[in-house]
């Protein structure tokens, strides 16, 4: 995989030539920080008439050379031309995703990428009709595209440009592994979610879900909880879905509704139990070391049994790890980036998408998602 990063004020041009011009390269990964930014136009057009197979989005930051940046693009030349589907209607309720993804286990394909608009409502519903496609089969590892502006806006590269309210599946035949861990603990709980509507938690038992939330908070932040620093807050007060014996699955909280109940980033099922999570930089730094283990271990045991090239490690992790971390967010990827043989790349994203091969497919929030793919 050959990797280049583009700071703002240098065109992409050059860098777009170069790997053009690579006979091992055929494919091409665009991991960009903001789709409206300097070089979303002239990705878009110089790509239109490309040799490369490509695809990408836009997030609120990438990892580049084992760094977080908040501008620039980091293009990512693949090996192998990616098998690439575009999913229309991420919101639509009468989008059928099952008919628009393709048969990928009779053409071989081992581990696709996964990008979604993080802001739109149906993805839970592409999650599962991705599993129900492929089950474990294929390694998934990807997120959630978009702005911290929280308004949705175009965020993802396809052959028709940036586009929103949509996902892209890039398949390769190349192995993929991948570890999932978030590091947050039990602060209160569990609680019964008796009313809630997609992403958003009306009733906690009896009472209204912010009501609850607010009652638990203010006394371990010393402060109000309100809606205008709910935001602020709620990164390191998050909540768990409960599952049977298995790692809770994390659910971002992100402003409370007119009605008195909390919205997330991803569903919480009505009938579910959930408690309120917190964590401590090192919970979460130990957590994505454990991704990157699991993730490295799991490449080594498929190496021993198959013929394989070396493997690259790519790391989707949340933005709102990186903001409730803040400067420790440099001990979580010196931490992921420990034994990897070349610069760490990925994207902080708005949810994670990921299957390890050996659990269902899930979108999760908060947290560290390590793939290590093989020949990419």
């Amino acid at each position: 995989m050959e990797q280049t990063y583009v700071p703002p004020d240098s065109p992409v041009g050059p860098a777009l030539d170069a790997l053009e011009a690579d006979p091992d390269v055929s494919g091409l990964l665009v991991l960009a920080t903001d789709a409206a930014g300097p070089h979303a136009t002239d990705l878009a057009d110089r790509l239109a008439g490309s040799s490369l197979t490509a695809f990408g989005g836009a997030f609120p930051q990438v990892i580049a050379d084992g760094t977080a940046r908040e501008t620039g693009t980091l293009l990512l030349g693949l090996r192998e031309a990616p098998a690439v589907t575009p999913v229309e209607g991420l919101s639509d309720p009468d989008a059928d995703f099952d008919a628009q993804l393709p048969d990928l286990l009779v053409e071989g394909y081992r581990t696709a990428f996964v990008l979604a608009d993080a802001f739109a409502t149906r993805t839970e519903a592409l999650v599962g009709a991705l599993f129900d496609a492929y089950g474990v089969e294929v390694t998934v590892l990807g997120g959630g595209a978009g702005s911290l502006s929280m308004e949705q806006a175009p965020c993802l590269l396809t052959e028709d440009g940036w586009v929103e309210d949509a996902a892209v599946v890039a398949a390769t035949r190349a192995a993929g592994s991948v570890g999932v861990s978030h590091g947050w603990r039990e602060f209160a709980g569990p609680f019964r979610v008796t009313d809630a509507d997609g992403p958003v938690v009306r009733l906690l038992g009896d009472k209204p879900a912010f009501e609850v939330y607010r009652d638990l908070i203010e006394p371990d932040i010393g402060r109000e909880l309100t809606a205008d620093n709910f935001f602020e807050v709620a990164k390191s007060y998050p909540l768990g879905l409960s599952r049977f014996e298995a790692e809770k699955i994390v659910r971002d909280p992100f402003e409370p509704t007119a009605d008195g109940g909390i919205r997330c980033f991803g569903e919480v099922p009505a009938g579910s139990f959930v408690h309120v999570l917190k964590g401590e930089p090192d919970s979460l730094v130990a957590a994505a070391r454990e991704a990157a283990a699991a993730a490295r271990e799991a490449a080594a045991a498929a190496r021993e049994s198959a013929s394989t090239a070396g493997g690259e490690t790519l790391f989707f992790d949340c933005i709102s790890r990186v903001l409730y971390l803040g400067d420790e967010f440099d001990r979580e990827l010196a931490a992921v980036g420990e034994g990897d043989a070349g610069p760490l790349v990925g994207a902080l994203t708005v949810g994670e998408i990921a299957n390890s091969g050996r659990e269902f497919l899930e979108l999760y929030n908060k947290t560290a998602v390590v793939g290590v793919v093989e020949g990419l």
